[in-house]
């Protein structure tokens, strides 16, 4: 029978980037100018 392993690394620095990039584009909409928007 055969068999494999998957394997998941975590890019820590990709999230980070992920995370900053989402932010400066709420804070540029401008339909969520006025909303409470958190991350």
């Amino acid at each position: 029978m055969a068999s494999f392993d998957i394997v998941s690394r975590i890019d820590l620095q990709e999230i980070d980037n992920a995370v900053n990039i989402t932010k400066k584009a709420i804070l540029s909409r401008y339909d969520f100018r006025q909303s409470k928007t958190e991350i």
